[in-house]
């Protein structure tokens, strides 16, 4: 089971701001966001076995802002891909907001299934 007080998949990232050249930068962003990937696919793959739970739904509408929050930072990181900041800060501090929203929409979930549902 994933920690799901892992604050991201990168907190604090100064790699790309001691970057001398734009290769090393390139590098750095891609790193950042295999590392963000990795952090997104826990969260859906946790909210998809919530979701097979859920007959009712009464999760609908947290289930709606996890979707949303997980597109916004999907495209945060193609952006930051395509743009290859020179750095991380902004975007890490957008990142880590939207992470923060998930840990809170998913905990909303969690209190409208039955502890039996899920987890074996």
């Amino acid at each position: 089971m994933p920690n799901m007080d892992y604050p991201g998949p990168c907190p604090s990232c100064m790699g790309i701001d001691g970057c001398p050249t734009q290769t090393g930068k390139q590098e750095a962003v891609a790193h950042y966001c295999k590392g963000l990937d990795m952090e997104l696919n826990t969260w859906k793959a946790r909210l998809y076995d919530v979701l097979a739970s859920d007959k009712s739904g009464h999760m609908a509408d947290e289930i709606n802002l996890i979707k949303s929050t997980v597109k916004e930072i999907e495209a945060i990181a193609a952006q930051m891909q395509g743009t290859c900041p020179d750095s991380l800060s902004d975007q890490e501090r957008v990142i880590g907001g939207k992470l923060e929203d998930l840990r809170v929409h998913y905990t909303k979930a969690l209190e409208v299934i039955a502890p039996g549902w899920f987890g074996g």
